[in-house]
């Protein structure tokens, strides 16, 4: 359809048959024909109002993009055709279909998320529990992954502090080459280790590492995250101060933060900025469900951002937020019954030249459970 009216594709006489296809009956009544034709002009705005047959009351007519839309339903309905209105939030009578919210399944999938506090007795401790499978490249170029788990003990605010061990299991899952060759290349592997801390520092976060020795677990290169911020160390006084709008969260992803390039304040966050921003809170696990609900819906409508509807290897319905790095892919997973994060990996970028393009770089898996014991 190339006109602005529907003259251009359906002359009167057209029109006519159409409307007695329509009402084919024995006998058609000339005056029903007559009513159903004016209404049809009508609504097509074809003609003015008093040019019309006055056999009926006439319509209020409706301008715009509806008026055709009328006139090729009725035409559509004899022919038993389809319609495909692309202009149908166009013209006078509304503004263009960008501007309309459109609510597809993982949006809804959005608003059924729930958020749990976790709530705590005095004695009692969130014990969250990070398994990860970690990509190790060694210098002679070797590719395997190791298996870390990292357990932190999180009481309720207060005086008691934060507990946390660190073990590496000794697991090694082979990519590229095996024992016998990192034997011969002198490579050292790791082998079992244990490590435990009483503190209130940040959780170390994996990373792929090149490496001719066993490593210690580090933060990965991150794109200039906010320094001296909440956002990257989050405690219980940042968080409570978080608002449960999604809209006032929104703002606070796209502007918070002290940027040691000078950046202007007044210049948005990356997505991969308020990616971090927000993993970082959720992986904080101390609670807050209604905050965390908040930052995933605000997050979800970044630009950057991909979401998408998942199911956990357990089977829980969940939600995957992404975004694209220069060098690699970042995700992590939410439970849809919690808002807890229950998943985060990185995938190396498949279109780079070199470094085994699509390799995952690391893989964890979350969970957050209440315990009477108070850990090591």
């Amino acid at each position: 359809m190339h006109g602005d009216s529907v003259r251009k594709v359906w002359s009167e006489a057209e029109l006519d048959e159409a409307l007695a296809c329509l009402h084919a009956e024995p006998v058609t009544r000339r005056d029903e024909l007559s009513r159903a034709r004016a209404a049809l002009l009508r609504a097509a705005g074809e003609v003015e109002d008093e040019l019309l047959p006055t056999l009926t009351p006439p319509a209020r007519r409706r301008p715009g993009a509806w008026r055709w839309i009328a006139a090729a339903a009725a035409a559509a309905l004899v022919s038993g055709g389809g319609i495909v209105a692309t202009n149908a939030f166009t013209g006078g009578d509304g503004p263009a279909p960008a501007d309309h919210s459109v609510v597809g399944p993982n949006e809804a999938a959005l608003e059924s998320l729930h958020g749990d506090d976790f709530p705590l007795r005095d004695d009692q401790y969130r014990l969250v529990t990070e398994s990860t499978w970690t990509t190790r490249i060694t210098k002679s170029g070797l590719v395997y992954q190791t298996h870390e788990i990292l357990e932190r003990w999180l009481p309720a605010p207060g005086w008691k502090p934060v507990k946390s061990r660190f073990t590496g299991t000794g697991e090694i899952r082979w990519i590229k080459g095996d024992y016998q060759t990192a034997k011969r290349n002198g490579e050292a592997l790791p082998g079992p280790s244990s490590s435990v801390s009483v503190n209130d520092g940040p959780p170390p976060q994996p990373t792929a590492t090149t490496t001719s020795s066993p490593p210690p677990p580090v933060l990965p290169p991150q794109d200039r995250l906010p320094s001296e911020s909440g956002w990257t160390h989050p405690a219980t006084d940042f968080l409570k101060e978080l608002p449960i709008d999604p809209g006032k969260m929104a703002d606070r992803l796209r502007h918070d933060g002290i940027w040691p390039d000078g950046r202007p304040p007044e210049q948005p966050n990356s997505a991969p900025e308020m990616f971090e921003m927000a993993f970082n809170v959720l992986r904080s696990s101390q609670g807050f469900g209604a905050q965390r609900v908040a930052l995933c819906k605000a997050l979800a409508r970044m630009p950057g951002i991909t979401l998408e509807t998942v199911t956990t290897p357990d089977g829980r319905p969940a939600l995957s937020f992404s975004v694209t790095m220069p060098d690699r892919t970042r995700t992590f997973i939410v439970d849809r019954a919690t808002a807890a994060v229950v998943g985060s990996r990185a995938v190396r970028s498949n279109d780079i030249r070199e470094g085994w393009p699509g390799l995952t770089l690391f893989d964890t898996t979350i969970s957050v459970v209440i315990t009477d014991d108070d850990g090591p």
